[in-house]
């Protein structure tokens, strides 16, 4: 029979990052906080990066040279004395950090159950802290975020010659609690839990005491990656990083796995909150006064950008609109040849019905009308290869299909515009649509549509954009605006991150079918989906995930300002996100790879992650497509998936495509090298 686990007759606990946190990443960034805050009320003559620097400082050397941890108090009249400061200033310097930290300190999402489990078990429940900060501010902390009760005893280093990083802290706190307790063997008296390997773990186990790790409220690699622009971005990304734990915790309490809340904590919002800051400021220094978030892409998108618009720019009016590119790129065909050509050229991994069904016909009457072995319903789920996918675009683009194409081109045209007029666009209101983006080719059919029916221009907003045969912003006069990334204007943005694009629609899926048309009923404009819901994603937590990352919006937002519009998060942004895609953890791999995309293919779903298999990558080479993989699919998450050979050539791949510009530069490298050698002065 198993032994019974040791009931431990105190419980203790680490206090900050294991029951409380703060709404910043870094605690670091309090103290630029506090500066910030005492420059603004007139409390400070030196400069507020020099008070920072000068309180960080000074607390290590008081410690270092008294051979004790210092009070709050004694580090802020040291502070004074280091940067010619009045001395009194140093009570006034006190309070305000002491009310800062009011403002920023909240319970860890859990530590409550945690604790309750833990005084069910035990006589005794500790806090003990390497801070300088009180015992009596400590426990008013804990017990503002309803974590401390009156029978908890509180303990911290502050004005102590001991601690738990240099050591005698817990024999200190076993000595003050003896007389209570009675003499007896402190491993089975006293448990500390902390989120410190060293000072929690090791520290109390050395000093007697059984310890246990708890790191959840540690920052995670997104959360760190954002610490590090904190000072390029005037502070966000750390109330980023603050607000992304935080979401982060609660998801996992509420059962979100640990890998789908970190990601969509620590790198999907901080690109929700990026885009929404950016689109804010575009709209005001355009002139725009209405944003239309488009369908599917844009309902989790409008969702953050409500918390982070309504404080920074309350003034803009924010819509949801239905729409894909399957209405308005075929609906603008009706009159528009380069539109038409578009659309009925199939795409890689198309087949023959997927092809049909963009232009309104399925395979027997096509096949009736024309014969062709290309729309023979008996092959229609065969994927096309390069030369069949060329004749088919052909035969919808000429008599007799073309003309049958043409009028169901006309009817979706007319049901399009009717809806946009519903909707305001033609009511010249200066308008702008927000949305992923990539080619451009769905923005210049909307832009068609919306001339047909003598509406004004439309600005874009879009995530990014990807290379184009034609640039779609000059041949149609589009105004595409990038955000994170611009791949037509710069081939070479973000190297060595294949396929951001799939990244952004994978983050952004909607929890709806597609908007396959219009439908006009009784004077009401109302869209028509493919399928009332995305039943696939739905099944594997896409509502869930997508609600930690506007969780995280929410969180945030109450600490932007105006100031937030004219700031560039994209470095912050990209690194996370380059993070996750291009290096993801076994965990995350595993949890993200089993997405199912969504595709205008057969069949319409698969994993993001393709298992490569000798036999695909053969029957892919034999229609003529020498590629590894489907168009839309993972590479990192394939590579972790996948057997060998695939998996190295994967990564392989990726290793080139990150060493790229450095490997272009050895030839050159090697010719002055070599240079430099022949002509080496005597």
């Amino acid at each position: 029979m198993p032994a019974e686990p040791v009931r431990h007759r105190v419980r203790s606990f680490d206090v900050f990052d294991t029951v409380l946190t703060r709404r910043v990443g870094d605690p670091e960034v309090v103290l630029d906080l506090l500066a910030a805050r005492l420059a603004s009320a007139g409390d400070l003559a030196a400069p507020a990066h020099a008070f920072a620097a000068a309180r960080r400082r000074t607390e290590r050397e008081l410690t270092r040279s008294t051979g004790r941890y210092s009070t709050l108090t004694d580090v802020h009249h040291a502070v004074a004395a280091t940067l010619n400061e009045p001395p009194e200033r140093a009570e006034t310097w006190t309070r305000v950090e002491e009310d800062l930290e009011r403002e920023l300190t909240v319970a860890v999402p859990g530590a409550a159950e945690m604790l309750a489990e833990a005084r069910a078990e035990a006589d005794l429940v500790v806090f003990v802290s390497d801070t300088p900060h009180s015992e009596s501010f400590v426990r008013e902390l804990l017990e503002r975020a309803g974590l401390a009760t009156a029978a908890d005893q509180v303990f911290t280093s502050a004005g102590r010659p001991c601690s738990k990083t240099d050591g005698g802290f817990f024999l200190a706190v076993a000595g003050e609690l003896e007389p209570h307790l009675g003499r007896a063997e402190y491993e089975q008296v006293f448990h500390h839990v902390g989120d410190n390997r060293r000072s929690d773990v090791a520290g109390a186990r050395v000093e007697g005491w059984s310890a246990s790790w708890e790191p959840r409220a540690k920052l995670t690699r997104y959360e760190r990656l954002l610490e590090a622009h904190t000072v390029d971005t005037g502070g966000v990304t750390s109330w980023l990083a603050g607000a992304s734990r935080l979401a982060r915790l609660e998801a996992e309490e509420a059962g979100v796995p640990a890998p789908v809340a970190r990601v969509s904590a620590g790198a999907f919002a901080p690109m929700l909150v990026g885009y929404a800051l950016w689109v804010a400021g575009q709209a005001r220094l355009r002139g725009v006064k209405r944003l239309y978030f488009v369908a599917r892409d844009g309902a989790v998108m409008l969702d953050a950008a409500r918390h982070v618009l309504g404080v920074v720019a309350p003034e803009l009016e924010l819509r949801y609109l239905h729409g894909s590119r399957q209405p308005w790129i075929f609906g603008a065909a009706a009159t528009s040849d380069v539109m038409l050509e578009r659309w009925a050229t199939p795409r890689r991994d198309f087949t023959a019905r997927t092809a049909l069904a963009r232009v309104g016909l399925t395979a027997e009457p096509a096949h009736g009308l024309t014969g062709h072995p290309l729309t023979d319903p008996a092959r229609q789920d065969v994927p096309l290869s390069a030369g069949e996918r060329d004749r088919l675009a052909g035969l919808l683009r000429t008599p007799p299909l073309v003309d049958v194409v043409r009028a169901a081109a006309e009817r979706t045209a007319d049901e399009t515009l009717a809806y946009l007029r519903q909707e305001g666009l033609l009511d010249g209101v200066p308008s702008a649509l927000v949305d992923a983006g990539w080619e451009g080719r769905t923005a210049a059919a909307f832009d068609h549509l919306v001339r047909r029916g003598d509406g004004g221009q439309t600005e874009h907003l879009v995530i990014g954009t990807l290379p184009s045969a034609a640039d779609p912003r000059t041949e149609d006069g589009v105004r595409l605006t990038p955000w994170l990334f611009d791949r037509q204007r710069e081939p070479g943005a973000w190297p060595g991150f294949p396929a951001p694009n799939l990244l952004v629609e994978m983050l952004c899926a909607g929890t709806t079918g597609r908007t396959v048309g219009y439908r006009v009923e009784d004077d009401q404009v109302s869209p028509v989906l493919a399928a009332p819901d995305n039943q696939p994603v739905l099944d594997w937590g896409l509502p869930q995930m997508q609600a930690v990352a506007v969780r995280a919006a929410e969180l945030v937002a109450p600490h932007l300002t105006e100031a937030a519009l004219h700031l560039d998060l994209r470095p912050a942004v990209e690194a996370v996100l380059r993070a996750f895609w291009t290096d993801p953890t076994d965990d995350e791999a595993q949890a993200w790879g089993s997405f199912p995309w969504e595709e205008e293919i057969w069949p319409p779903y698969a994993p993001v992650a393709q298992r490569l298999t000798t036999a695909d990558v053969v029957a892919r080479l034999r229609r003529g497509d020498g590629r590894l993989r489907r168009t839309n699919s993972w590479r990192a998450g394939s590579a972790a998936v996948s057997g060998q050979p695939w998996q190295a050539l994967l990564r392989l791949r990726a290793w080139q495509e990150a060493h790229q510009a450095r490997l272009a530069r050895l030839p050159r490298r090697a010719r002055l090298e070599l240079a430099l050698r022949r002509h080496r002065p005597r």
